[in-house]
């Protein structure tokens, strides 16, 4: 994690702003690659909306997003804890986005149709971690479920 992170660093080290961006970028598909990973099933659907999903977010092309999302597993899966994505968020996004990130996360558990309880602790606690409480939690859940 500490090598990719690095090299992370180094390919960016021209700029703060795209430094800053990429940071943000990597964290949030991070933890919307762990929630489908959470159920233990690596569905398309799941994966085919966090493609869905971080394109609308960050106007990035396909092919980006794809490479971005094989990264972010890989970070996921050395990661030992959720601080080093959520810490980014928490430091970049207003409260409204950070809701809206939580939404987005309830959108990649509800794809295959079915929200196994451990993606729905793993949202919660994110939702925690990232500072909101249970109404924003609730409302995030509602606005995924209306989309």
């Amino acid at each position: 994690m500490i090598e990719s992170l690095k090299q992370l660093w180094k390919r960016t080290e021209d700029g703060a702003a795209p430094r800053k961006k990429h940071t943000i970028v990597l964290a949030v598909a991070a933890l919307m690659t762990e929630i489908m990973r959470m159920d233990g099933r690596l569905e398309k659907t799941e994966h085919e909306q966090i493609l869905h999903l971080l394109q609308q977010r960050f106007q990035m092309d396909e092919a980006e997003i794809r490479a971005l999302i094989e990264r972010a597993q890989a970070t996921a899966e050395q990661a030992l804890d959720l601080h080093q994505f959520t810490s980014v968020i928490i430091q970049h996004y207003s409260t409204a986005e950070r809701q809206d990130i939580i939404a987005d996360l309830w959108s990649v558990a509800m794809a295959d149709g079915h929200v196994d309880p451990y993606e729905e602790q793993l949202i919660r606690r994110t939702s925690e971690l990232i500072g909101l409480g249970h109404r924003q939690f609730i409302a995030a859940k509602l606005e995924a479920q209306e989309a």
